[in-house]
């Protein structure tokens, strides 16, 4: 899309930018540098007009200049730059907010033209047959595991001093035949029984997978084809991205499908170690057993091929987000025709509607901006509703089986919105005219603004 606007050069340094500035302004070319940072890491001071394009996820900007550095301070760095691009319409409001006199827009990435040729104006059909999708890495699948909440205690051997009670306590014992131990000795076994619990999730043996790992890190890993079924839910996420709220996004599924063996979550992990979150995940899964739905998560590196054949496979996307800056995952699933599951806060209030999607409940709580130091609660998320997310999975399956025309109708619903939202036609014209008003706006001072 920027290649139609002009010509598109990658820089690293701020000496590279102000060098290709003074080149091509001899020439006579009008030159804008776009950095694509959050506000406080953009360069400033340059004599090429900068423009900020951020993805923010707070009803808030930062307004305080932390450990003595001003450009912690949003309003700063409006005041030394030229123009912001933000990736929602509620933080174009909080940037003109902040400095009334400064070019702002909100402009989504374009993603409707890469993944257009998934979807269709009539939209999918219901797919609930057998269907494939390749993917090379490490794959934890639910029914293979033989999970059980049992299996996160280890019972210890405890020593025979811990389990002999004292004269006193065998005492009444005797009286009363209750107590077997006295409180120092259940709270030495307490203990023990700690100490074999966490020693079990430390030495538990790896989890099943369909595939091995790879045994040297240049070694690549061996292609599976995975197969699933039925209704298929897919996420996308970071498990150390506590905003995501993956957790309650695999237990509230769990419960609506305790019994159900028809219905697949894919849960695609966008973390390097699958030791980050392997304890947690198999704690929870533990914890949850039995159920007779399925969890497949995906620890690996999908390529463009692999990833379409995944929503190919999949009848809905999931977000289950405390805040989003943009959620690329759920666009792109959305612009192949996917049908979702989502909140309609934050960045996602400007594309999520009901026609599309189940809209899931939230409430605002108090929390901090994620570079404060100090972590005072100054601003806003969104707090997951759980029990809409369990409804909203059970209202969805039975769509997809029961009402396989409302189905297919959101699924066109999709791919329409998403072509009007952000395909290139649609975003390339108001980037053209912002970069004209940067460009006229850079002729004269800087805003003027006293942060």
């Amino acid at each position: 899309m920027l290649e139609r606007v002009g010509t598109v050069i990658q820089v690293q340094t701020p000496d590279e930018i102000e060098s290709l500035h003074a080149r091509y302004t001899a020439l006579g070319e009008a030159v804008i540098f776009i950095s694509f940072t959050p506000p406080h890491q953009t360069p400033l001071n340059l004599t090429c007009p900068t423009v900020t394009l951020f993805a923010w996820e707070f009803d808030s900007l930062p307004s305080v200049a932390w450990d003595g550095n001003p450009q912690n301070d949003c309003r700063y760095v409006f005041a030394h730059s030229h123009g912001a691009i933000a990736s929602s319409r509620e933080v174009a409001q909080l940037v003109k907010e902040a400095a009334p006199n400064f070019p702002a827009i909100a402009l989504p990435a374009p993603v409707w033209d890469r993944y257009s040729a998934l979807g269709c104006d009539q939209g999918h059909p219901v797919e609930l047959g057998k269907r494939q999708f390749p993917f090379s890495g490490i794959v934890i699948d639910s029914p293979l595991l033989g999970l059980s909440a049992d299996g996160l205690v280890r019972k210890p051997e405890v020593p025979s001093e811990v389990l002999q009670p004292s004269p006193a306590t065998a005492e009444v014992v005797s009286e009363r035949a209750t107590a077997a131990f006295t409180l120092r000795e259940a709270w030495q076994l307490s203990v023990v029984l700690f100490r074999g619990w966490c020693s079990e999730l430390k030495n538990r043996p790896p989890v099943k997978t369909v595939m091995a790992e790879p045994k040297h890190e240049q070694a690549p890993s061996p292609m599976h084809m995975i197969e699933v079924q039925g209704v298929v839910y897919t996420t996308v996420l970071n498990p150390a991205d506590g905003r995501k709220n993956w957790i309650d996004l695999i237990s509230a599924f769990c419960w609506a499908f305790k019994y159900n063996e028809n219905v697949t979550l894919i849960v695609k992990m966008t973390h390097n170690d699958p030791e980050y979150y392997r304890v947690a995940l198999m704690t929870l899964l533990s914890r949850l057993a039995p159920f007779q739905c399925r969890v497949l998560v995906l620890h690996g590196f999908l390529e463009d091929e692999q990833y379409q054949a995944l929503i190919q496979a999949s009848n809905y996307y999931v977000n289950a987000s405390s805040c989003e800056g943009l959620c690329l995952p759920l666009m792109e699933f959305l612009a192949s025709g996917k049908p979702a599951i989502a909140p309609d806060h934050t960045a996602m209030a400007d594309y999520v509607n009901n026609t599309f999607a189940f809209v899931l409940k939230t409430s605002l709580e108090p929390t901090c901006w994620p570079q404060d130091p100090v972590g005072m609660m100054v601003t806003h998320r969104h707090r997951l509703n759980w029990q809409s997310l369990m409804e909203a999975f059970r209202c969805s399956y039975q769509v997809a089986l029961e009402d396989p025309t409302r189905a297919q109708r959101m699924s066109s619903q999709a791919f329409l919105n998403m072509r009007d939202f952000a395909s290139v036609d649609q975003v390339h014209k108001p980037l053209k005219d912002f970069l004209k008003q940067v460009l006229i706006s850079a002729e004269r001072p800087a805003t003027s603004l006293q942060p």
